[in-house]
């Protein structure tokens, strides 16, 4: 799939997937006014990029251990 053309998929493109913050990271772009303004006109390889993109990272769970009980 190609590289996004649009700017702010740049940036998403750029996060690093490694980093303790990259959730962080995500969750800021996401849900900046320069994204909401973006994905409201994103077409073509933008808007499947995007998809593919966001259909690869996932979310972190915290499970407190309070929760957890010992069998």
């Amino acid at each position: 799939m190609p590289s996004p053309s649009s700017p702010i998929l740049q940036q998403l493109d750029s996060l690093d997937k490694t980093s303790s913050d990259f959730q962080d990271a995500l969750s800021n772009v996401l849900c900046g006014q320069d994204y909401v303004r973006c994905a409201r006109n994103l077409q073509g390889d933008d808007l499947m990029w995007l998809i593919a993109y966001l259909d690869k990272v996932c979310c972190r769970v915290a499970v407190p251990n309070s929760s957890l009980k010992s069998a």
